[in-house]
């Protein structure tokens, strides 16, 4: 039988020794990459929601300032029945939509104070009549409805 030298031994705990510690800073280092690639993720992502409110935010500036016309334009082909104008405002209309302006529909419905404003001296808990539209832009109110409650 041969019997290990003490220098045999002493390399091989060496080298298992060696072994650990190099699983040890490989198990590190992978830690270290997912983190470094989660905070990454999260930049990513965070950039994004970012752009994307701006986006929204120029955009609520833009369809405020565009309210008042389109309410000027409903008003001219109420009174001039003009065809033409109906149609130019049904196409600006469906621009409006495309962007994420929508109308909220609230005659005859019951006051909803998240959506209206009622006018003062209004009685009652169904709107009768709409004296400026309500609208949302992506699902948010951006102008509340002016209603008087009948």
């Amino acid at each position: 039988m041969s019997k290990k030298s003490p220098k045999t031994t002493l390399s091989i705990e060496s080298l298992q020794q060696q072994i650990a510690e190099l699983e040890q800073k490989f198990t590190q280092t992978q830690e270290k990459e997912k983190r470094a690639l989660a905070d990454y993720q999260n930049l990513v992502r965070r950039n994004q929601e970012e752009r994307l409110k701006l986006i929204q935010m120029a955009n609520l500036d833009l369809m405020l300032a565009l309210l008042q016309p389109l309410g000027h334009l409903e008003r001219a082909v109420e009174q001039t029945k003009d065809k033409g104008v109906a149609m130019v405002l049904e196409q600006f209309k469906r621009t409006l939509n495309s962007f994420g302006l929508e109308e909220i529909e609230v005659q005859d419905q019951p006051f909803d104070v998240e959506t209206m404003e009622a006018a003062p001296g209004s009685q009652g808990k169904i709107v009768k009549q709409v004296i400026h539209k309500g609208y949302r832009l992506n699902g948010r109110v951006i102008q509340h409805a002016k209603v008087i409650l009948g």
